[in-house]
């Protein structure tokens, strides 16, 4: 199955990736220098620039495992990919955590199964938070498909947030040790308050979020 279009340059190692095709978009014209686009296949986009004159593709995956999966898989086959960030949206029953904060994850817990973050990664973002004065919350997060369809959020001991991406992205870790991964996630809804962010606050992202994510990549 082919999602992405057939393309004659030669992608960056490393790459920014997000749910959301109009995401990306806002991500290029406000954070990246010389943007050239690369594709559009399926509605999905993926765009490269320059972020503090280093390259890097910014590329929208879908939301939910399988759709991630899917796109990571066929560029990390095709492109000598070193380093993934996703930047992305989740949900909490935590009442310490309202909504519009920022997470970075440790952990993802999937059926019982856990993946963990980059060791390199989870370093990086320490530090660049401390250097840029970035306020994150360290967190682990779970899969919980039923959550769709009964809004019941079911955690594991650990976690403190529901997402339906960090699982994919971290089973790379474990799988590929050339590729590094992290997750940075806003939170868009809390489950025990019923407060959800502002759609246009969602969709544009935080700033604080996105330039973390920016420079753990080119750390």
């Amino acid at each position: 199955m082919k999602l992405i279009d057939d393309f004659k340059c030669v992608l960056p190692s490393i790459c920014l990736i997000t749910d959301d095709p109009y995401r990306v978009k806002m991500i290029a014209a406000h954070y990246l220098d010389n943007v050239e686009i690369f594709t559009e296949t399926r509605g999905q986009v993926g765009l490269m620039g320059k972020f503090n004159s280093i390259p890097l593709f910014v590329m929208s995956v879908g939301i939910g495992i399988t759709s991630t999966m899917a796109y990571l898989t066929e560029l990390c086959s095709k492109n000598k990919i070193e380093r993934i960030v996703y930047f992305g949206d989740c949900v909490t029953n935590d009442y310490s955590l309202p909504v519009g904060s920022i997470t970075y994850i440790k952990k993802a817990y999937e059926n019982d199964k856990y993946y963990d973050v980059s060791d390199n990664l989870l370093k990086y973002v320490e530090i660049i938070m401390k250097k840029n004065n970035i306020n994150a919350h360290a967190c682990v997060t779970t899969t919980n498909d039923n959550y769709l369809i009964e809004k019941k959020y079911i955690t594991s001991e650990e976690s403190r947030l529901l997402d339906f991406t960090t699982s994919a992205i971290y089973r790379i870790n474990k799988s590929n040790t050339k590729v590094e991964s992290l997750s940075i996630l806003n939170v868009c809804e809390n489950v025990n308050t019923n407060e959800r962010i502002d759609e246009a606050v969602r969709q544009s992202g935080c700033h604080s979020a996105i330039m973390l994510a920016l420079h753990s990549l080119i750390f």
